[in-house]
């Protein structure tokens, strides 16, 4: 079984037997973000787009709730611009990207006044990494393509707009646990409908 379907029959098993709580108990949320990899440090200048992420969050109680996310980037392969041999002459790497695609299940413990609400949460997940085709000669120093877990934290933050509809911003750090042990940054906007 593949480590995307094992992440997602994860969070349907944890979604399906969580106790309801109350009104406003379920939510569908979207985001728009960037990512920046900071393996080694970060740039300000770093943030790079589209990650797209979509999910599915059940209350756990007032202030605790259960998330289950898709998300979906396209970042720079790990060894970009860096020198490899090819028979004994040095060629450095092209730019290409990595498809990334993620199912991650997290919890997040929720701080609520009026219409703000904050957050911070953390999780697990599987990536799916596909990186793009190269030159045949190059192709065994690109990244693998690989089925990995990985783990992720971050903070977030919904104001009320309507009812059950809210803006949401939120900052999330990657973990992969990939061959080359990607960390990723991605800082996000969009909205959450709680009903």
């Amino acid at each position: 079984m593949r480590t995307l379907e094992r992440a997602g029959i994860l969070a349907i098993l944890v979604l399906s037997f969580a106790a309801p709580s109350r009104a406003e108990q379920f939510g569908l949320g979207a985001t728009y973000g960037w990512y920046n990899d900071v393996e080694h440090t970060l740039h300000l200048d770093g943030f790079h787009s589209p990650v797209w992420e979509g999910w599915f969050e059940m209350r756990l109680g007032d202030d605790a709730l259960l998330r289950a996310t898709y998300g979906r980037m396209k970042i720079a392969g790990d060894n970009v611009g860096q020198p490899v041999g090819i028979g004994g002459n040095p060629v450095t790497m092209p730019y290409y990207l990595d498809r990334v695609d993620y199912v991650t299940v997290s919890a997040s413990y929720l701080f609520i006044d009026g219409p703000v609400t904050t957050g911070i949460f953390g999780g697990i997940g599987g990536y799916s990494i596909r990186p793009e085709e190269i030159s045949p000669g190059l192709d065994p120093f690109r990244d693998q393509r690989e089925k990995v877990f990985g783990w992720h934290a971050g903070v977030d933050g919904t104001v009320r707009i309507y009812r059950g509809l809210s803006f949401v911003g939120r900052a999330t750090f990657h973990g992969i646990l990939s061959t080359s042990k990607r960390s990723i940054l991605i800082t996000s906007i969009g909205a959450v409908y709680r009903f």
